[in-house]
């Protein structure tokens, strides 16, 4: 399966940060982890698959331009997007499947009593498996000046 980084790159930006790799399986975290980056962002990322639809991951892409303006070449996989994946890892590392959790929405507790108190939930049913899946801030911000313009009106899931 492809990834974006290597062990060494993970253990190199966990010690950047004053983190710890969690003792686990390395190498499927980060497949795990590049499959959330692209899952999650590769619909907004600038630019389009060098390789085309049959390209596997989302990078590296033509015609990228970061919102400061910068080309990014077509062959380039740039840092920032490894880095994304290693902060994703060490969270997958740490809790397995929490980026991308299994959700069978007729699952879902609406609503519950205990005793005399009642309590009704809102349906995160009506919003799809997205709702139940963590916003990372920090990949959030890492990832910001790849990504496109939202466009006014339009939702992008």
């Amino acid at each position: 399966m492809p990834n974006y980084g290597t062990e060494a790159g993970l253990a190199a930006y966990a010690a950047s940060i004053g983190a710890t790799v969690p003792a686990g399986a390395v190498l499927p975290a980060l497949v795990r982890a590049s499959a959330y980056i692209d899952g999650r962002y590769g619909s907004r990322f600038v630019g389009v698959r060098t390789g085309g639809y049959a390209q596997a991951q989302a990078w590296p892409r033509t015609g990228a331009v970061t919102r400061e303006g910068f080309a990014i070449p077509p062959s380039v996989i740039p840092d920032v997007i490894g880095n994304a994946t290693y902060e994703a890892a060490l969270r997958e590392l740490a809790s397995p499947n929490s980026l991308s959790p299994d959700y069978v929405a007729a699952q879902q507790v609406t609503k519950e009593k205990v005793g005399d108190i009642e309590v009704a939930y809102a349906s995160a049913a009506s919003l799809g498996a997205e709702a139940v899946r963590p916003v990372v801030t920090v990949i959030d911000e890492m990832l910001a000046g790849l990504l496109c313009q939202p466009i006014p009106g339009i939702l992008v899931v």
